[in-house]
C-alpha cells in the first residue's frame, strides 16, 4: 500500500486544487486582500501629500512610507482564510465524508490540502506584495529616503518574500484551526484574533514586556525575518523559528483532532 501513496497524494492534490478554485469564498477573500492593498496605496497617497507640504524639519520625523506595515496583517488574514476554508467548507457541506471515501488515509488528505494551500497562498501573497510595492513606488516617485524606503526593485524583494512567507504561515495556522474547530466562523474569528487583535493588545503591556510579546506575534514577524526592524527583539533566524513553530503547533493540533474524531 505504501507504494500507492505518491499516486494517491498526486490525485488528492489535483482534487484539492480543483475544490479551492470552484469555491466562491475563495474569490471573496481574494477580493478582500485586494481591497487591503488598495487601502495601503491610499494611505501612501495621503501620507505623501502630507510629506510634500511639511517643513524640512517636520519631514525628518516621517516614517518610511512602506505600505506593507499597514497592509500585511490584513492581506495575511484574507489570504490566510483560504487555509481555513480548505477544511471548514467541507465540514459545512458534509462533503468531507466523500473526501475521506476517496482518500481514506487522513494524513495523506491533510498533506494534500497543506501542499495546495502553501502553493496557492505563497503565489498570491508574493503577487499582492509586489503589487503593493509597484503602486506605492509609483506614488512615491523621486521622493528621497528614508521616506521612500526603496531605490530599486531589489530593495523591495526581501520585504516581498517575507510577506509571502507570512501569508503562508497565516494560511497554515488557519488550516490547523479549521481541522481543530471544524467551523468556518470559529476558525476565522480565531485567526483574526491571532493576526489582528492580540498584537494590538501586546503593545499596551509595559515596556519592555510589550515589545517582547509583540515580537512573537505572527503579523510582526516579517520585518524581523528580513532584519529591517529595530522595534522588536528577534533575529532573522529567531523569526523563522517562531514562524515554523506556529505552523508545526497548529497543524499538529489540527491533525490530532482530525484523526481522533469522526467526520
Amino acid at each position: 500500500m505504501s507504494a500507492d501513496v505518491p499516486v494517491i497524494l498526486k490525485d488528492a492534490i489535483a482534487a484539492e486544487f480543483l475544490k479551492l478554485r470552484t469555491v466562491r469564498a475563495t474569490y471573496l477573500v481574494l477580493a478582500g486582500a485586494l481591497c487591503a492593498v488598495a487601502l495601503g496605496s491610499l494611505v501612501v497617497l495621503v501620507v505623501s501629500g502630507s510629506y510634500d507640504v511639511a517643513s524640512e524639519a517636520d519631514k525628518s520625523s516621517f516614517e518610511p512610507a512602506d505600505p506593507t506595515v499597514v497592509v500585511m496583517p490584513f492581506v495575511a488574514f484574507f489570504v490566510g482564510c483560504l487555509g481555513g476554508l480548505a477544511v471548514t467548507t467541507e465540514y459545512g457541506t458534509r462533503s468531507v465524508i466523500g473526501s475521506l471515501i476517496a482518500v481514506p488515509r487522513r494524513g495523506v488528505l491533510v498533506a494534500a490540502k497543506a501542499i495546495v494551500v502553501t502553493a496557492v497562498t505563497l503565489v498570491v501573497g508574493v503577487a499582492l506584495a509586489f503589487l503593493s510595492f509597484f503602486v506605492a513606488n509609483a506614488i512615491l516617485g523621486d521622493r528621497p529616503r528614508p521616506f521612500n524606503p526603496w531605490t530599486s526593485v531589489g530593495d523591495a524583494i526581501p520585504s516581498v518574500v517575507a510577506t509571502g512567507v507570512a501569508v503562508v504561515v497565516a494560511a497554515l495556522i488557519a488550516m490547523g484551526l479549521g481541522l481543530l474547530l471544524r467551523s468556518t466562523s470559529a476558525t476565522l474569528v480565531t485567526l483574526g484574533a491571532v493576526l489582528l487583535v492580540i498584537p494590538i493588545f501586546a503593545h499596551f503591556l509595559p515596556s519592555p514586556l510589550g515589545e517582547r510579546v509583540a515580537s512573537f506575534m505572527p503579523s510582526n514577524l516579517p520585518p524581523q525575518l528580513t532584519g529591517t526592524n529595530d522595534t522588536y527583539v528577534l533575529s532573522p533566524a529567531g523569526a523563522a523559528l517562531v514562524m515554523t513553530s506556529y505552523i508545526v503547533l497548529s497543524l499538529t493540533a489540527g491533525v490530532i483532532g482530525f484523526k481522533r474524531r469522526d467526520a
